[in-house]
Order: C-alpha cells, then sequence, then structure tokens
C-alpha cells in the first residue's frame, strides 16, 4: 500500500496562512472541499495528497 501522508490542521493552516478557528468555519460552511481523515480520538488529519490538488487547482483558477 501506497504510504499514506498526512498534514494535521494546525499545519494546514500555517500553509494556508489562516487561524484553526478559520479552518474549522470553513469546514462547517462546506468551503474547505478536502475531507478530513479520522486518526484517533480527538486527532484528525488531512490528506496531503487531496491537499496538494486543491491548492494547485485554487491557483489555476487565479
Amino acid at each position: 500500500m501506497k504510504d499514506l501522508q498526512l498534514i494535521r490542521p494546525s499545519e494546514l493552516c500555517d500553509i494556508l496562512s489562516i487561524s484553526i478557528a478559520t479552518l474549522y468555519r470553513w469546514e462547517a460552511q462546506g468551503k474547505l472541499p478536502i475531507k478530513k481523515v479520522k486518526l484517533g480520538p480527538g486527532a484528525v488529519g488531512f490528506k496531503k495528497s487531496d491537499v496538494e490538488a486543491w491548492i494547485e487547482e485554487s491557483t489555476d483558477s487565479d
């Protein structure tokens, strides 16, 4: 199986230059087109490949 690389919410916030509150608000409003992966009780991450694809798609549309 291919290694699954995950980005934690705090890392994603650093990449996007947003606060953790904004990240979760975007998720609640459906503005975050990437799904989180549950890692355990109270722990989530995002697939790095999904994050990279979303960023690439977002920058292409500008």
